[in-house]
């Protein structure tokens, strides 16, 4: 099985604008093509690593706003636990799903965590979210 961790800021939800204050956030249509062609491509499934996952309405919006992409709650296996660091929390996760052969962090922030290996992230910049690179990235990671 195929795992891509997935972070919603700075990933799919873009902020361009430095003093960004909006109650409602919007997915970038462009970065959320790029994710479903990544899950086309590969035939990954979608854990979710970001803080979207400790709010039952931004999980309900982050679905909301995929669904038009193709990108349904049967893309996803569920998300990490809370531990604090997310390279920890994507470890722990991994280690109690031992069908996972490979995997991808997609996110806009390094991880801090030893135990994580580095060459598994894919970092995006926030203002771009998944770009052509970033998308083959992890096309290519995940597919071997």
């Amino acid at each position: 099985m195929k795992v891509l961790f997935l972070d919603i800021d700075g990933v799919v939800c873009l902020h361009k604008d430095k003093d960004w204050d909006n109650e409602e956030e919007i997915f970038d249509a462009a970065c959320c093509r790029k994710l479903q062609e990544i899950v086309s491509a590969t035939g990954c499934k979608l854990v979710l690593s970001s803080s979207w996952r400790l709010f039952p309405e931004s999980i309900r919006s982050m679905f909301r706003q995929l669904k038009p992409f193709g990108i349904t709650r049967e893309n996803f296996l569920g998300r990490t636990p809370l531990r604090g660091e997310r390279g920890d929390e994507i470890m722990a996760y991994l280690k109690k799903r031992p069908q996972i052969e490979t995997f991808v962090a997609l996110d806009d922030e390094r991880f801090y965590s030893r135990a994580f290996p580095q060459d598994r992230l894919i970092l995006t910049k926030p203002e771009s979210g998944i770009t052509e690179n970033v998308k083959n990235a992890c096309i290519r990671k995940l597919n071997g």
